[in-house]
């Protein structure tokens, strides 16, 4: 298959590429069990921005952030030495910022509407550590989740502690079945992880590493809001939990969108606004956030788990940290124009390139219009009138002669765009491709 979806033969130029996610079935949802409580903890020093700033700067590799102590009885967090060199004016503006980060497990569900419209009369980001097996049954929540600007985390498919710290290929089979359903919703993978329970009694050296090394960024929690301790949590205790210190300068508070927590949404804006009265921005986590992980506990140390073979990670761990790297742009040589889609811009997914459809056909001289009875996009270019259905999942072209074809095609409506296999869309539009090649520079198309 080469990168510009062909089948059979191509040229010999053309680069071939395949990174294939682990399918699983899908298991039946458990009841949650209850993580160990975990008290309130700062976090070390380091520059915060809120959700309208620009992401924050990759941190070091080397380990936690955060462990819980020594003992393995203790409950308590103790911070890692913090990297030397921060400056005393960085220092003080660190100290004048405060954030917290309000994360929701388990959803979406039902109570995922109300969760985002107080967010949204709040004005306030989230991230949601969503659950495959949810994210399936509702992608239309995903989806508002996504294009109202939070973020999205993955929190495996099924929430199966049985299965899912019975070794870690099972737990990385739900990682990657959660990511694809999540990837075909909204176009994008999720890097942030959050396990089940937390981490705490859960993960051994073996899970933190190699999902490490695959791309990802487990994050656990400094505040728990005690929702999921029982079944029908009050409010008001929720919220007792929620702001019992509001003296760390930076907070990953635990809630809970799962069927079953009104009351967290109940006591959510109460949440909101104690925070702000005490001078916290909200932000929103991502990959290269300061990561808060809990340290291995000698129960999960023990248990002795069959580690994963040398060939099974290369096979999978290896090749996945290549989906998350620093991307090339994608450069289109259409008869005499050219144009250059950055990192982000495009999809490369199962050996083809997938475009935005007005952003490739517009740049390249092209216009695009929309159909909203039909959910389809107009395409008026190099003589050509294409019609790109997203419901029939097909291509109607009006040739310059008047002759109508219809082509099966793959589209996507991501959001509020159209998304179409790049091969299509140039053999719909009278522009078949010629080659297609890449370097270390970039990735480049030549179409007739």
């Amino acid at each position: 298959m080469s990168a510009l979806g062909g089948k059979g033969q191509s040229p010999a130029s053309w680069r071939t590429f395949s990174l294939q996610a682990e399918a699983g079935s899908a298991a039946s949802l458990l009841s949650k069990n209850n993580p160990p409580e975990v008290p309130v903890q700062d976090l070390p020093p380091a520059a915060v921005k809120n959700a309208e700033a620009e992401p924050l700067q990759p941190h070091g590799s080397g380990g936690s952030a955060y462990t819980l102590a020594t003992d393995p009885q203790a409950s308590t967090l103790q911070k890692v030495s913090a990297a030397a060199g921060t400056s005393n004016q960085e220092a003080k503006s660190s100290k004048a910022t405060r954030v917290v980060y309000l994360t929701f497990d388990d959803g979406p569900s039902a109570v995922t509407p109300r969760v985002l419209q107080i967010l949204q009369e709040q004005g306030v980001k989230a991230t949601f550590f969503v659950l495959g097996e949810q994210a399936a049954s509702r992608p239309e929540l995903v989806n508002a989740i996504w294009e109202q600007g939070h973020a999205i985390g993955n929190h495996t498919y099924n929430h199966n502690y049985h299965d899912l710290y019975s070794g870690f290929t099972e737990f990385w089979r739900q990682i990657k079945q959660t990511e694809e359903t999540v990837r075909g919703i909204t176009g994008v993978r999720p890097q942030l992880v959050r396990a089940p329970g937390g981490t705490f009694g859960h993960f051994d050296n073996t899970y933190f590493y190699l999902l490490k090394q695959a791309g990802y960024e487990v994050m656990d929690w400094t505040v728990d809001s005690g929702d999921s301790s029982r079944r029908g949590v009050p409010a008001a205790e929720i919220l007792q939990h929620s702001v019992a210190d509001l003296d760390s300068r930076s907070v990953v508070l635990l809630l809970h969108d799962g069927s079953g927590h009104e009351q967290s949404a109940k006591a959510l804006p109460a949440i909101i606004e104690r925070y702000k009265a005490a001078g916290y921005e909200f932000g929103l986590l991502n990959a290269q956030s300061e990561p808060v992980q809990f340290r291995v506990s000698a129960q999960a140390a023990a248990l002795q788990r069959v580690k994963p073979s040398k060939a099974w990670i290369s096979a999978n761990i290896v090749p996945n940290a290549e989906l998350f790297a620093p991307g090339k742009p994608l450069a289109l040589e259409v008869g005499r124009l050219e144009t250059i889609l950055k990192p982000g811009e495009y999809n490369l997914r199962n050996g083809q390139y997938f475009v935005p459809l007005r952003t490739a056909v517009e740049r390249l001289g092209g216009q695009v219009g929309w159909d909203t009875a039909t959910r389809s996009g107009l395409v008026s270019w190099n003589g050509r009138t294409v019609t790109v259905n997203s419901k029939k999942q097909q291509m109607e072209v009006v040739q310059p002669d008047g002759a109508v074809e219809l082509k099966t095609a793959e589209i996507q409506l991501i959001g509020s765009s159209l998304w179409v296999s790049l091969r299509d869309l140039l053999e719909a539009t009278g522009h078949p491709p010629l080659a297609a090649s890449v370097n270390v520079e970039e990735r480049r198309v030549k179409a007739l």
